[in-house]
């Protein structure tokens, strides 16, 4: 430090306080010496303002050594809790060193530091001499060390199992949490040895156990130990369950010094699991001692237990923990072993929804070829989470009982099969009453009615009153047979009242040897329905369109004239005046006209094309496309672009000449429209050819090309590409027109390379 600055500093500050300053200048070399050290180095008058400070004070409080003189240190302290300072002067008595004492200081920086000071309070010169030491980064440890003892402590005393910690080979205690306090029902135990405490743990070996930890550092672990704890002194011995680690523990000098516990008491999950196990055994003897087949398998179907009744009906002892609960019924059939459907067994279903089936039947196959019908009767088991675990499984053999009534359903299973399943509605009446004999399951889900209400009704009784009074007037038992029964559609009343159309398709037949009609019926009301709502939709849509395309001729053929009008005032403006301002905003308008009346053409082309059929007419190809660039040419920015055209009409042409002029208008004032303004080179350029089908052309630019992102976009309705004017209608007329003309239209293009448009359209060539 320079000491003619600290002189001139501080004579500045002596005339701004106007206090006097006596200073002794220090010698040069010896503060060269000072402003290496790390610590603070300064001096303070009797006021407490910096008289003199080392270059260290940049790197511990971020103020330069200029910054400070003059200024009282206690400026710079922090004050905790926003206390205001009392006497925060260095005040020492003569030719005494101060005790060490600690502050904490502002940086510049506003970050709050840790100063370490020793002063001298020098008498004769009423300065006080002053060293700080940076502790901040020990303070900052000394807390995260605190922290740390913080978070362990409350791990320590919260922690879901009981901890302790022993010290020296007395095994003394020195922590215990409450866990552990709890588990040997005392209090009073920090600083006693654990023989003072469990005395009754000597005749157990844990002493030794201890001791071997403590000599050798070999951590002993157990599981499931039976200790027995004197809890109220009284003799009264109480046997508990407990898994535990002592572990040793270690000085800095990695020397034995103690002993850690830690462990969980599971004496009620071992008490718990004995008692099951007891529970197991009776419920195999149960099983063992019934008298119908039964077994027991996991959740995965491996069968786990099995009685004798089983093995007898299954003819066969499985391998328990690997035979499945299907290969009990098809052991001898290796196809279906590998192949078996457990998804669809009612033992499977079982497993997988908890929910017992027992109406499916299974078949089981004995190793000597007989088969024997069985139903199963699953009930799950469930863990305390609602798992289920496995199942029980009692097999009912039903064999003789399945034999028996397949010979009763054998007459008649191709019948009621046929009849019964029918997707169609079917009855059988009388032919002389009119009386159903038999419904099948669809008439009854249909109509409403059970079996037996069908069975005690007629067929007269599902027919409204208006068609059954008719029936019975222009009929008679005798034209049952008439062909007007046969086929035909009738109006049925179902039992909420609804009346359906149906289509009948009847045969006469013979029924348990009475003369009868098979009838089959097929609910049309949904039919008839959408065909009403279609007809009614259809005219509605036509006339809904016919107003529309009215509707936007009038009213756009309608704001062009006024437009027109407006064009001629604005015309009689720009001829008359000759103010810049008036000029420039007629522009303006005429501009903004100009793209109304454009947006209103198309429109009404719009409308034109919708609302008017295909008038074929052969074309011109060449002259056409000339006439159109010919009336485009008077846009501006038409200027200086070159046009290019050749069409090879190698066949005569059909179309429609409005729209094919729709067509070409639109694509090469778009061309002209967005084109560069700045290009060299700029050009439109029209190629084709017409053959005895179709024609094809191009229109290609080389204006500011359109992003692939929105090929697809710039198709439809009102869509523009953003900051681009236009109405956003004209390329979807173009589309609209190109495919009433059984035509298609594609798009290449670049962003700034150009654009191409490709049209293929079909040559309408009269026949």
């Amino acid at each position: 430090m320079n000491t003619n600055n600290i002189s001139e500093s501080n004579a500045a500050k002596e005339k701004n306080n106007n206090a006097p300053y006596y200073y002794e200048e220090p010698l040069h070399d010896l503060c060269k010496i000072l402003d290496f050290s790390m610590d603070l180095i300064c001096s303070c008058d009797e006021a407490g303002r910096f008289v003199w400070v080392n270059k260290a004070s940049e790197r511990i409080l971020g103020y330069k050594p200029e910054e400070l003189l003059g200024i009282k240190y206690s400026d710079f302290i922090f004050y905790e809790d926003g206390a205001a300072p009392t006497n925060e002067n260095f005040d020492f008595k003569s030719g005494t060193h101060a005790s060490i004492f600690e502050k904490k200081f502002i940086h510049k920086n506003t970050n709050i530091i840790y100063l370490q000071w020793s002063a001298v309070q020098d008498d004769v010169k009423n300065l006080c001499y002053c060293i700080g030491r940076d502790i901040t980064e020990k303070k900052n440890i000394e807390k995260a060390f605190e922290t740390e003892r913080l978070q362990f402590f409350n791990i320590y005393s919260q922690a879901p199992s009981y901890m302790g910690i022993l010290n020296g080979p007395n095994h003394v205690y020195e922590l215990a949490n409450e866990l552990y306090l709890q588990l040997i029902d005392k209090r009073d135990i920090i600083g006693k040895a654990v023989k003072e405490v469990l005395p009754e743990l000597e005749t157990q070996g844990i002493f030794e156990i201890l001791d071997n930890v403590y000599q050798t550092g070999e951590s002993f672990c157990a599981n499931e130990m039976p200790i027995t704890f004197d809890r109220y002194s009284d003799g009264k011995l109480k046997d508990v369950y407990l898994n535990f680690i002592f572990q040793a523990r270690r000085d800095v000098n990695n020397a034995i010094d103690g002993i850690f516990i830690f462990g969980n008491d599971v004496t009620e999950q071992v008490l718990s699991r004995k008692k099951i196990e007891q529970s197991e055994k009776m419920y195999k003897d149960l099983i063992h001692k019934l008298p119908v087949a039964t077994y027991s398998c996991d959740s995965e179907g491996r069968i786990v237990l099995y009685n004798k009744a089983a093995a007898a009906l299954w003819g066969r002892e499985p391998e328990l923990g690997k035979d499945l609960w299907y290969t009990s019924w098809n052991n001898n059939d290796n196809k279906k072993k590998h192949a078996a459907p457990l998804n669809l067994c009612s033992l499977a279903a079982a497993l997988k929804g908890g929910d017992p089936i027992l109406s499916k039947e299974i078949i089981i196959e004995r190793p000597n070829g007989d088969k024997r019908n069985a139903l199963p009767h699953p009930v799950p088991f469930h863990n305390a989470d609602g798992e289920i675990t496995g199942a029980v499984i009692v097999l009912s053999d039903i064999t003789e009982i399945k034999l028996a009534q397949k010979e009763l359903r054998k007459s008649e299973k191709k019948y009621r099969y046929l009849f019964d399943n029918n997707p169609m509605p079917m009855w059988i009446i009388d032919l002389a009453s009119f009386k159903f004999l038999d419904v099948n399951k669809m008439v009854i889900l249909q109509y409403g009615y059970s079996r037996e209400e069908f069975l005690s009704m007629t067929a007269l009784d599902i027919r409204p009153n208006d068609d059954k009074i008719h029936f019975i007037k222009s009929s008679d038992t005798s034209h049952i047979n008439e062909s007007n029964y046969n086929r035909g559609i009738w109006n049925h009343i179902k039992k909420d009242g609804t009346i359906v159309p149906v289509e009948i398709i009847a045969h006469n037949i013979v029924y348990e040897g009475t003369a009868a009609r098979l009838i089959l019926s097929n609910d049309i009301s949904d039919r008839k329905k959408a065909e009403a709502n279609l007809e009614k939709r259809n005219r509605e849509l036509i006339k809904t369109n016919s107003e529309l395309d009215r509707f936007v001729y009038s009213v756009s053929h309608d704001l062009r004239s006024p437009l027109t009008s407006i064009l001629g005032l604005i015309s009689f403006i720009e001829t008359e005046s000759r103010e810049i301002d008036t000029l420039k905003h007629a522009e303006l308008i005429r501009i903004s006209i100009n793209r109304l009346d454009e947006f209103i053409k198309n429109i009404l082309s719009y409308s034109r094309n919708n609302r008017t059929g295909i008038l074929p007419e052969q074309i011109s190809l060449n002259e056409m496309m000339l006439d159109t660039v010919d009336s485009l040419q008077r846009m501006k920015e038409a200027k200086g672009i070159r046009f290019e055209i050749e069409i090879k009409e190698q066949k005569p042409f059909y179309t429609d000449k409005l729209r094919f002029t729709t067509i070409i208008k639109n694509l090469i004032s778009n061309a002209i429209k967005y084109h560069k303004k700045d290009e060299a080179d700029r050009f439109v350029k029209i190629f084709g050819y017409s053959d005895h089908e179709n024609l094809h052309f191009s229109i290609e630019d080389n204006g500011i090309g359109i992003d692939p992102a929105y090929h697809k976009k710039i198709f439809e309705m009102f869509f523009r590409l953003s900051g681009k004017d236009g109405s956003g209608i004209g390329l979807y007329i173009v589309k609209d027109a190109v495919e009433i003309l059984q035509g298609s239209i594609e798009v290449q293009s670049e962003k700034e390379i150009g654009t191409k448009f490709n049209i293929t359209l079909k040559n309408l060539k009269p026949c």
